[in-house]
């Protein structure tokens, strides 16, 4: 009886994990401390009126004004000059430089009012577009951002910066393709931004195209091998290849230097596990769960359920008891998991009267709970009970979401003792609510017993 009470246990989905949040693009924090970033908000002014105000000589007199202060290593200063001007409520040169300069200083609201103060008199003024979408990217507004870059764009602006956080927005927005193009054009003008060859990367593998994706990871992984983000994201492309090897040696690099997110190192123990290494994926599911911030508990308890898939019964239960110290808030319906999980423990370490118990404390206070009564029915079964174990076959079937398991359960139970008849009606009940074509087989098997 043991090996069906394992499959009914893991019969939901619990999918060997890829990499965590590696289908989202990477923060770009770093981007902002850039060079070519610097470079590319505070260039000057071009000589094209279509897209940038003219200045006229009293501007021209504030912004050098301002451009002496900055010479001086004084923002303030410059900012207060131009702010003082009685031009800086009809000149869009001077609000732009103003919001770049507040951007500089770190207060994105008072940039942001700025440069749409300088839209709002000179409505193609390419940069403000440019600029006002870099701050709205900083506030995550990316929705906002979006339209700007674009407009930027059909401005005429093709530099890395702008077609960089173009690729981004739409990455964001799942709109991988347009991602892709506009981080291949960012990398032609910036091909030293790190942040613009991963946006492909990670845009090639959205689009099914893992093995690209990997191979941009190589190249940047040779310039930068102390980045673990790379070595993640490269690890998610593997796993996509079915290179589980590669992609374990991936994880198993970044979680001992330290940097692999508890997640991942959940999935890490998966992929041990898969290769058929279960000590090493018993200690990397402990280090999830005793991580300072640790995996949520359902991903600790699905932990659980695949050792046991695995027949690793004692790692199970040695993971179930550092779970029992780590969590002291357990979701009910986790828990549940993890009270059926441990009753099959029980039950293959040979105390099934334990295991039964443990069921029956957690069915007198959670009643409608049908896997637990459907898994109850099979200790009873194997302990001889027959008619209890089809009366609590009987109540699991009132609850519609586990109606055709214990439909299942109960024809197999009759099949056990040869009352085929009756077993055939309950497969047609279950298979009526939920068609499995195992079960089909195993159905049209019974029928040619009988017949």
């Amino acid at each position: 009886m043991i090996r069906p009470l394992l499959c009914f246990l893991i019969s939901g989905s619990v999918a060997f994990a890829q990499v965590d949040e590696a289908s989202k693009p990477l923060p770009i924090d770093s981007l902002w401390k850039s060079e070519s970033f610097r470079k590319a908000v505070t260039g000057s002014y071009g000589i094209d009126s279509r897209i940038e105000p003219l200045i006229t000589v009293d501007e021209e007199f504030y912004l050098n004004e301002a451009a002496e202060s900055l010479a001086e290593g004084n923002r303030d200063k410059a900012i207060e000059a131009l702010r003082n001007s009685d031009l800086a409520d009809r000149s869009p040169a001077i609000a732009f430089q103003l919001g770049t300069l507040h951007f500089e200083s770190g207060d994105l609201e008072k940039a942001k009012a700025s440069l749409e103060e300088a839209l709002k008199q000179f409505p193609n003024f390419r940069d403000a577009h440019r600029n006002l979408a870099i701050v709205l990217v900083q506030e995550n507004e990316i929705e906002e951002a979006l339209p700007h870059l674009i407009r930027a764009v059909e401005l005429g602006s093709r530099e890395g910066l702008t077609m960089g956080l173009l690729g981004y927005c739409h990455a964001i927005g799942n709109n991988h393709r347009a991602a892709l193009d506009a981080y291949r054009l960012a990398a032609l003008t910036q091909p030293d931004e790190v942040q613009w060859k991963t946006g492909q990367a990670q845009a090639l593998a959205q689009l099914d195209q893992a093995e690209d994706a990997v191979s941009i990871y190589e190249e940047l992984l040779r310039k930068d091998p102390a980045n673990a983000n790379l070595w993640l994201l490269q690890a998610d492309s593997l796993l996509a290849l079915d290179k589980d090897i590669s992609a374990t040696a991936n994880l198993e690099l970044v979680h001992r230097v330290g940097s692999l997110p508890p997640e991942s190192t959940l999935s890490l123990g998966h992929l041990f596990l898969q290769s058929e290494l279960p000590d090493l994926a018993l200690a990397r599911y402990t280090s999830a769960v005793e991580a300072e911030a640790p995996v949520p508990f359902v991903k600790a308890v699905e932990a659980v359920e695949l050792l046991l898939s695995y027949r690793e019964t004692n790692h199970a239960a040695t993971l179930a008891a550092r779970i029992d110290a780590q969590y002291t808030e357990q979701p009910t319906e986790a828990l549940g998991r993890l009270t059926r999980a441990r009753a099959i423990i029980e039950l293959e370490t040979g105390d099934t009267d334990s295991g039964a118990k443990r069921l029956e404390s957690w069915l007198s206070g959670n009643p409608t709970d049908g896997e637990a009564l459907i898994l109850l029915a099979r200790f009873r079964e194997s302990s001889g009970n027959r008619e209890e174990a089809e009366m609590l076959l009987e109540q699991a079937s009132v609850f519609p979401d586990h109606a055709a398991a214990a439909f299942e359960a109960h024809a197999k139970l009759l099949v056990a003792v040869g009352e085929y008849d009756s077993a055939i009606k309950k497969l047609e009940q279950s298979l009526e609510l939920e068609a499995k074509e195992p079960l089909v087989r195993y159905l049209e098997a019974i029928r040619e017993l009988v017949d």
